[in-house]
Parts: C-alpha cells; structure tokens; sequence
C-alpha cells in the first residue's frame, strides 16, 4: 500500500511546531488564528539548525502563543458582548407592545454642556480625564456610544434619535435603592464594619465606574419592577416603564464595558491596575446582574473574561520584591496614602475595598461554576496565596507587625459571603478530583486507591471541621457579654441584619455538609442509595429545616440544590415547602433555577437509576440545557 507523503511545502513556523500546514498563503490558517509569525521561504531560515537555535525559537514561540492567547479571549469576549447588545435590541424591536424604540438601547446620554465633577451626582460620573489623550482608541462601532471619560465618543449618526437616560434625580432615586436595598439582600453577610468606612467604597465606585453604575441600576430596576407586579393598584403604566428602564440600563452597561474593555485591551493591564481592576469589578457586577434576573448562558462568558483579567492583575502585580506571590503586594498598589504597608487601624482605600470585594466573588463563582464546567476551577492556583492560612513566619519577614499585611488568610469569604474558607477550597478540590477522575477513566488507566488517596485529606477536612462547628453551635447558651469600647462598636459593626438571617456558623456547616455529598458522589458515582450519600443528605435537610425562615435559601442555593437532586422520593415534599414558603422571594437570584434542576432530575429518575454512569452533578447542573451557575 503506498504511503502518503507529508507536503514540504508548509511554512517554516508550523514546521518548527511540528503542526500540519495548510499552505494557505501569505499566512496559513494556523498561524494567523494564533497570531505568530507565518514565514515562508526557499531558503531554510538560520534558526531551524536542528540544534540549540532551533530549540530556543521553539520555546520563544511556545511563550508566544501563550501570551496571546489572553488577548485572543479577551477580543472574543468584546465579540460577545456586542452579540448581547444586538440581541437586545432584537429583543426591543420584536416586542411591538414595547413603548421602547430600538435607538433607546443604543442611546447616550446627552449633555447640554460638558460635565463636570461639581455640578450635579449625575456629573462625578463624567469627570475622568478623556481617554483619547492617552492614546486610548475608540472601538469601530457605527452607533452612538459614550466614551471611557464619560463625554460623547463619537459623533452621532446622521437622523440618530439620541436620547437621554433616566433623569439625574431618577438615577440618585435608583442609585440610593441598590445601596440601601438590592446590595443588602444579595450579600446579607456583607456588614463590613464603621472602623471600616461601611460601604462607602461602593458609592465611590459607582460613581467612577459607568458599567458598574448603569448595572447596578438595572438590577434595582428589576427588583423594583418585582416589588410592583406583587402590589395589586399598580398601574400598567408602572410596569411598562420599569421594563424599559430595565432594557435601557442593560444596554448601557454593555456599552460602557465594551468600551472599559477595549481600552485595558489597548493600554494593557501592567500599567494599568487600577483601570483593570475596576473593569474586573464591571463584569462580576454584570455577571450578578445576568444570574439575578436569570439570564441563562451569559454567566459563562463573564467568568471567562473576569478570570483573565484577575490572572493578569496577579502576573503583574501581585510579586513581591523578595520574589514570592502575594496578594497584599496588589492591593498596596492600590492604597490612597503614600504608606509602603496599610497601617491597621486606617481603613481600606476604596480601590483596595473594592478589589478586596469583587475578589472573594470572583474566587466563589469559579468555584461554584467548575462543579458545572466539569473542570477544575481556574483561580485555584491562588487559593493557597488567598484563602488559607499561610506561614506567618514568612509574612512577618515581607510585612510590619500588627499590619493589615498581617491578616490571614488574605480574602476570608466568610465576611463577604457567610461561608468559611476551607468550605470553598474543599469543594473547589472536589472538582478538580472529578475531573481527574474523568480523564483517567477516558484513558482507561484510573486507580481507585488512587482516587481514595487524593479524597482522604479533602473528607478530613471536611468532617473535622465539621465536627468542630457542631461542638460550637451545642456550646453556645447565648450571646456572650461584651463591655467597654467593643461593647459599643458593635451596633455600628453590621451585625445586626433587618432580614431574618441565619448565622454564619450554620450556613458554613450546610455549605460543608453538602460538599461532603459532593465528595461521597464523586467517590462512589450516582448512588442515591448509598447509605454515605443519604445520611449526608438526611443531615443537611435536618439543618435546611432549622433554618428562621424559607427566605435564608437564597445564600443555600447549591446545596440546597445537591441535596435535593439525590434525596428520595419520600423526602421531596420537603424542597416543594421549602420553596413554596418563599413566596414572592423566589423569583430572585437562582433558587428557581435550583429547583427546576432537582425536579428536573426527580422526573428522570427511573432512566437515570438504568444509566447510572452517565450521571454525576455536573449532568444535573447541566440538564436544562446550559450549566448552572447556583450563586
């Protein structure tokens, strides 16, 4: 049988990665889809020596394609966030009962005059520099859209009906319900303390930020609409205009980032931390948005992009001059006052508070999405520099004593989140088990004691600190007496919650028990019936029922979610109450998506119980069609 002969007529570049060209010419697919150098020749160029100059241009370019391949995502992201835009407008222009014409998305703000930052609160918004001074460009797009810097970014179109978003008094109005509303019931565990300056950095950060400014508007306009279709003499007139606020803040918000992202895409992320932090905030800010008001599908892309960005922050920013990985080192970088440390008793900077907050989202949503993307979570390679507790002797020799450098672990999600560190990381470990699991049994080659080996330490954890929680939660016979200056501090501390809220230590130990599911899923496979698996669930549906009330769900929505998915036929009434008991409250947030989920998988069980190898949690977190993101 003759034997094909491999073309020589490929380019040098794909020849040296050892890649099948196609020889399309001047740039063959392959080279100009990585962005590298395509080069064809007679003669053979001096560096493909078959010796160490070869190898070195090898590696230069492996380093290469690496390098690029963030700016690639980075473009594909913009390419998908003017989809989003356009199908927006789509979704404006198909609804012919919609008082909103298709330029409403597309508008800018007008201005009679330029702004400026003492005017109006309208104005603090407008107030950067221009960015056209700095080389920044304007990305090619034939509609109307604000610039970086707050001020028309182009001319607009010839007959283009621009016109104004909400008036400045309606934006302070909607402004002031997401600060003193919607951000409280979606991070009731968020109190940070007044030693701490509260929440101040989220007020300054809206008024830097426009994408973050007109998504936050959105989600109050949302749940503000949500509050008026449950008051009975609201009028219709109400509701029409709130769905178009709604549309227009979406709109936006797209726009600015757009525009946010093409210019840290331009200026790079080196030079530029404080820009390309706020624009790591703008996009967890829209992907809270989209989860909210359950927008399926455009969570993933966000969390692509976020992630990105937060890799590059650490690559360049996040080194010490003694060479080590730390994430002090960033914020530093970040500080108001002119300190080479933060002292502890001065508040964080707002650019510090902010990434410190949008940090700890991020490292919970990646989190929280690997056990749905089937792969491990791709921050866990700063969990060890983030979450857990390092060796203080080390820190000691890179920061002051009795610093804020001092405090360990760097990001402790419990104050943002309600759920304790060593929790996250356990279940963020577990993904990754599964996913190893997976690849090894694609090859054939998986060990069980291999698999039980790397589960040991992951369910030690787990049950340990489990246990110490229970002994906690027993020894408690009240609140403890506090006196002196403490004694006072505490009702400025954020503590006390107008919502019904349970306490940390019990939302940690439902977070864990869940996770310890997880584990005991991925260990033994789909197995309902595993005595493991169902005294797990058992224990975490006993702690779901001695919660205040149904509304706390709404910080239990993936384990809640685990748990219900593997519960048996006898216990489902539970979940059905459970929700039920939320009343309006579970329009909000993912809980529907949650319970969708679960009686999803309760109505396939007889075909899942026959194909039990085909199921795991990432099959049920991905069977309404597109992977959940349970936040």
């Amino acid at each position: 049988m003759a034997t094909k002969v491999r073309s020589s007529g490929g380019c040098w570049t794909c020849r040296l990665r050892r890649k099948k060209c196609d020889e399309e010419r001047p740039l063959c697919k392959g080279c100009l889809a990585l962005e590298i150098d395509c080069l064809y020749s007679d003669d053979k160029p001096d560096w493909m020596d078959g010796g160490e100059k070869q190898k070195q241009r090898a590696e230069w370019l492996k380093k290469e394609v690496k390098r690029k391949a963030a700016h690639r995502r980075e473009l594909r992201y913009l390419q998908g966030l003017e989809v989003r835009l356009e199908s927006l407008d789509a979704s404006l222009t198909d609804d012919s009962d919609s008082p909103a014409p298709k330029n409403l998305i597309n508008a800018a703000p007008v201005f009679a005059n330029p702004p400026d930052a003492s005017t109006s609160y309208h104005g603090t918004l407008d107030s950067a520099p221009n960015s056209a001074s700095n080389g920044a460009p304007t990305p090619d797009t034939s509609v109307s859209v604000p610039s970086p810097d707050g001020h028309l970014g182009r001319r607009a179109s010839p007959g283009l009906d621009l016109r104004p978003t909400l008036s400045q008094e309606a934006e302070a109005h909607s402004a002031m319900m997401y600060l003193d509303y919607v951000f409280p019931f979606l991070f009731p565990y968020y109190r940070p303390s007044f030693a701490d300056v509260g929440r101040g950095w989220l007020l300054v950060l809206l008024t830097k930020n426009k994408a973050l400014f007109h998504s936050a508007l959105s989600l109050a306009g949302y749940f503000h609409g949500i509050v008026l279709s449950h008051i009975q003499d609201a009028p219709p007139a109400c509701h029409s205009h709130n769905a178009e606020a709604l549309h227009e803040q979406q709109g936006l918000a797209l726009q600015w980032l757009q525009l946010e992202m093409q210019d840290i895409i331009t200026r790079g992320v080196k030079g530029n931390l404080r820009e390309a932090s706020r624009v790591m905030a703008s996009i967890i800010q829209l992907m809270t948005c989209d989860v909210a008001i359950a927008k399926p599908g455009n969570w993933v892309m966000h969390l692509g992009a976020a992630t990105e960005l937060f890799n590059e922050i650490m690559k360049h920013h996040a080194t010490t001059e003694h060479g080590t990985t730390c994430f002090m080192a960033v914020l530093l970088q970040l500080g108001s006052r002119p300190f080479s440390w933060t002292p502890k008793n001065h508040p964080w900077g707002s650019d510090q508070a902010t990434l410190r907050f949008f940090t700890a989202q991020l490292l919970f949503f990646d989190t929280l999405a690997s056990t749905a993307l089937q792969r491990p979570p791709r921050l866990q390679q700063w969990h060890p520099h983030l979450l857990t507790m390092l060796d203080e002797e080390e820190i000691r020799k890179h920061w002051p004593d009795s610093e804020k450098e001092q405090t360990l672990p760097h990001i402790n999600l419990q104050e943002f989140l309600g759920v304790e560190n060593w929790v996250v990381t356990s279940i963020a470990e577990t993904a990754a088990l599964d996913h190893w699991k997976k690849e090894m049994k694609g090859t054939g080659s998986l060990s069980f004691t291999q698999l039980l080996t790397r589960a040991a330490p992951i369910e030690h954890r787990l049950r340990t600190a489990l246990q110490a929680l229970e002994e906690t939660s027993i020894g408690q016979g009240g609140p403890a007496s506090v006196d002196g200056p403490q004694y006072f501090l505490q009702y400025f501390a954020g503590s006390f919650s107008p919502q019904l809220m349970h306490g940390i230590t019990l939302n940690t130990r439902i977070w864990a028990q869940a996770a310890l599911t997880y584990l005991s899923l991925v260990l033994s496979g789909w197995q309902p019936s595993c005595p493991e698996i169902q005294q797990s669930v058992a224990k975490t549906i006993d702690m779901l029922l001695s919660l205040p009330s149904p509304d706390c769900l709404r910080t239990l929505v993936w384990p809640f979610t685990v748990t219900g998915c593997l519960a048996a036929p006898s216990q489902e009434h539970i979940f059905r109450g459970m929700v039920e008991g939320m009343g309006p409250l579970k329009v909000f947030g993912t809980i529907r998506e949650g319970f969708a989920i679960m009686c999803k998988v309760w109505e396939n069980r007889a075909e899942i119980d026959k194909n039990p190898d085909q199921w795991d949690l990432a099959a049920c977190l991905n069977c309404l069609s597109q992977p959940a993101l349970l936040i």
